[in-house]
């Protein structure tokens, strides 16, 4: 099966060899990154077995926080290795896990899994959501290392795809175990022929995203970054290209009223910063950004007078969450595909923060069924709603309280799938 799928992988790219050029020729970050996923990295030969755990992006790499640091607890001296499929992901896996190893995933070839095999020893596999990689999984089904999927999902539209192909059927029942979020991808799951023994309904792990050991509160915070008790702080977290245009959009409106509101933007790639500062000087706005200020002495922001802070690091969302009182989460105002839209809610949720969106949420629909059933969060449609939202909230700070309370219920009573996967591992946890 290696060969063949080694033979398509390499067709298909022959095929887009002229797109490959290109970004190989004048983007830095893909050229640094390929590298990387050849193998061609710091891939020194473990001494002993290890643990891979994989997840695709920065929200997959997040979960992991409480799972691994119960697995360091129960396994101490037991090397872990992270792998990530983004960049942002890698970033954030190498600030949050120091003491581990970190990489790249590696290209699904078959000769360059099977080196990464070699050198990392893994005795067991664990990956997140749907990062179903058919020749690592089915070369570590040959060499007997078991794959256990954690907080697994599938769309109708994968579900669909991989009922015409009986090839990613096998696959799939390759994999030891499968802990998924609900009973609907339970069901997906089976009616591509995965045994039921196979398949458990463990919860959304995402709701297990608490950080109680975070001491920084929000009044420390807050006086950290020299904004004012009495300021109401809208955050747009996570946010993409025309989001902040929306978002300054209702904040200089609000502000043209004289409403008692500042705005922190926190954009999903560090990248867009430059575009991000555009925007906001074309609303006759300062933007700051957050390393500008980190280098300072603040003593309050009414020193910044009609600014905006934009935050250009990366792993400092939750931090800035919980200095807001109001969260527009990004990602959902415009669509960007089919299999994409939205971002993590459970961060501001958890924290009482009163949350808006946009319409477009498929990576996060049950989080999204979960708080619109509580009457926990405010969908948006544009940024015309945005700002009447927003205006009817700052009239009103008693609901703008309400929704971040009923936002944080929904999320403790949902609570518990880390410990669930904790328990299926554990046969998988001796040597």
């Amino acid at each position: 099966m290696g060969l063949l799928l080694d033979s398509i992988y390499i067709g298909l790219s022959l095929l887009i060899s002229p797109w490959i050029a290109y970004l190989v020729i004048f983007k830095k970050k893909f050229r640094q990154g390929i590298w990387d996923r050849l193998g061609f990295c710091s891939l020194t030969e473990s001494q002993q077995e290890t643990i891979w755990i994989h997840g695709s992006s920065v929200g997959e790499i997040m979960l992991l926080k409480p799972l691994i640091s119960h697995l360091e607890r129960e396994l101490p001296g037991i090397p872990f290795v992270i792998t990530a499929f983004t960049s942002t992901g890698k970033l954030a896996a190498q600030k949050s896990f120091p003491k581990h190893k970190v990489f790249s995933f590696p290209l699904d070839l078959s000769f360059i899994v099977n080196r990464y095999f070699r050198r990392l020893k893994p005795r067991l596999l664990i990956i997140f959501e749907s990062e179903f990689w058919p020749n690592f999984i089915c070369s570590a089904h040959a060499k007997k290392i078991p794959v256990v999927l954690l907080n697994g999902k599938m769309s109708e539209k994968s579900l669909s795809l991989y009922r015409k192909t009986l090839f990613f059927r096998r696959v799939l029942t390759k994999i030891s175990v499968l802990a998924v979020q609900n009973e609907e991808y339970e069901r997906r799951f089976r009616l591509l022929g995965i045994p039921e023994s196979k398949i458990v309904t463990t919860g959304n792990m995402k709701y297990d995203l608490v950080f109680d050991h975070h001491n920084e509160t929000k009044a420390f915070l807050r006086k950290k970054f020299g904004y004012p008790h009495k300021k109401l702080i809208l955050i747009g977290g996570s946010t993409h290209s025309g989001e902040d245009e929306a978002l300054m959009y209702a904040f200089s409106r609000l502000r043209e009223e004289d409403c008692n509101l500042e705005l922190i933007i926190v954009p999903r790639y560090p990248e867009n910063v430059t575009d991000i500062e555009k925007v906001v000087k074309g609303f006759q706005y300062v933007p700051l950004r957050k390393t500008f200020l980190d280098k300072q002495e603040i003593k309050s922001m009414d020193d910044f007078l009609n600014s905006v802070l934009i935050v250009d690091t990366i792993g400092e969302l939750n931090s800035m969450y919980r200095i807001a009182d109001i969260a527009y989460v990004g990602g959902s105002l415009f669509y960007r595909g089919s299999n994409k839209g939205g971002h993590n809610m459970v961060e501001p949720a958890i924290l009482g923060v009163a949350i808006l969106f946009g319409p477009y949420n498929s990576a996060f629909r049950d989080t999204v069924n979960d708080l619109m059933k509580a009457e926990a969060a405010i969908m948006v449609r544009d940024r015309e709603e945005l700002y009447s939202e927003l205006k009817e909230l700052l009239r009103n700070p008693e609901r703008v309280s309400r929704l971040g309370e009923s936002a944080r219920a929904v999320i403790e009573n949902n609570q518990g799938a880390t410990k669930r996967n904790l328990e299926l591992l554990r046969p998988y946890l001796d040597p």
